[in-house]
């Protein structure tokens, strides 16, 4: 398997979180989910997801997509989602619009989910569906994406990490992970990548289970809770994010200053959330797979069923219309040999 990691200005999670993301995903995938990905990405991307993991993020800017950038500025505000300042709580029907547009991240991975699942739909509408579902279900993982209004999901509120100048949102999003890269793992996302799924298989293995159903309030489709991996956000970022080393709110009126101690216990629970991104994302294409395989059945079945019982309406047909044809022969013969055998008794009769 390949992960594609390289630097660059983005958003989400930046290129390197979207890819450990989309290559978590990959090790959990059915061997139906490794064709239909294969057969629903670009053909260059060879089926490997960490390489289409940031498009969605690559199309939005014209430094990365300078002649189209503009044909997907509509697609921006379904990154993310905007909860109260310290409500500590993700209310989809007023931070979401759930009656109205859901131009969130959260309606934005139920309606790609939806399409991506329609077979009815064309193969560039699939494969764009699954670009995105790849990207937003990384961003739904990213705390930040659910943070508060008045700073913009910490872009705003600005600081000092290890002496180095950077925002709270950008310290989340690339910046730890590009030091944990760097410091303990030779610069090499690949060995960062087996120490991640290592972690899956041993420290987190008793509540992967956990981690991939939905709450039996959620109404979510295809195991793509996307509500509830918000609200584990929103809790997240009351708790951890949005405060520093001595445990106070952080605000756009101060800034921070944020070393070992905030490095040390924040990167837990950011690697957590890259692993259940990953095992979240493989979770969804295999159900999105497993449900269109059985309608393709249920579809094939009853195309089978109907031709069948098309065969043996057909061939019921034919036998009862021969039987009409012999009983009618038969009928009308009976009718021409019955005065002919009157004559013949006449015919005898005669002295």
């Amino acid at each position: 398997m390949c992960l594609l990691i390289s630097r660059g200005s983005v958003h989400g999670w930046g290129q390197d979180g979207h890819s450990l993301i989309g290559a978590i995903a990959q090790t959990i995938l059915t061997t139906e989910s490794i064709d239909f990905v294969r057969n629903h990405l670009p053909w260059y991307a060879s089926g490997n997801m960490s390489m289409m993991a940031s498009w969605p993020d690559y199309i939005i800017y014209p430094d990365t997509n300078p002649v189209d950038y503009l044909n997907w500025q509509w697609s921006k505000e379904l990154h993310f989602v905007d909860t109260k300042d310290w409500s500590c709580v993700y209310d989809r029907e007023q931070d979401c619009n759930w009656s109205g547009a859901q131009q969130c991240v959260d309606g934005s991975i139920q309606n790609y989910t939806g399409r991506l699942a329609d077979a009815q739909q064309d193969d560039i509408q699939r494969q764009e569906a699954l670009k995105f579902i790849i990207h937003f279900i990384g961003d739904a993982h990213q705390p930040l994406h659910a943070g508060f209004q008045g700073d913009r999901g910490g872009n705003s509120i600005r600081g000092r990490f290890f002496d180095k100048e950077t925002n709270l949102h950008s310290l989340w999003d690339t910046v730890m992970i590009e030091r944990r890269i760097s410091q303990d793992f030779h610069s090499q996302p690949l060995l960062y990548l087996d120490y991640l799924l290592d972690q899956m298989k041993t420290r987190y293995a008793q509540n992967i289970s956990d981690w991939t159903h939905c709450p039996s309030s959620d109404e979510s489709r295809f195991l793509a809770c996307s509500t509830s991996w918000i609200v584990e956000d929103a809790q997240f970022n009351c708790d951890i994010v949005y405060r520093d080393e001595n445990n106070q709110p952080m605000s756009v009126s101060k800034e921070f200053n944020l070393g070992q101690t905030y490095y040390n216990t924040r990167m837990v629970i950011l690697e957590q959330r890259l692993i259940q991104g990953g095992l979240r994302l493989g979770t969804v294409i295999n159900k999105i797979v497993q449900s269109t395989n059985n309608d393709n059945k249920t579809d094939t079945f009853c195309f089978e069923t109907i031709m069948f019982l098309a065969l043996i309406l057909g061939l019921s047909i034919v036998i009862l219309v021969l039987l009409v044809h012999c009983f009618l022969r038969r009928k009308s013969r009976a009718i021409i040999l019955t005065p002919l055998m009157k004559d013949k008794n006449e015919y005898v009769s005669m002295p």
